[in-house]
């Protein structure tokens, strides 16, 4: 799954959090891409994987509701 500035906000929206348009770049250039590992191979994330990464990310903005 590659993350999409849609997806991106409707997540955003469900956690009823707001980020600065720089973090929101830095989220789509990170996981709207495919990523590869050390021995140069290209993988895909997991919807999984960016939820849960997004969470972390997305942790210190959600009190400011």
């Amino acid at each position: 799954m590659l993350l999409t500035k849609k997806r991106l906000r409707i997540i955003l929206e469900n956690l009823r959090v707001k980020i600065p348009a720089e973090l929101e770049k830095e989220l789509l250039d990170e996981y709207g891409n495919f990523a590869a590992n050390d021995a140069g191979h290209a993988f895909e994330y997991t919807e999984q994987d960016i939820y849960e990464q997004l969470r972390r990310k997305l942790h210190p903005y959600e009190n400011n509701r």
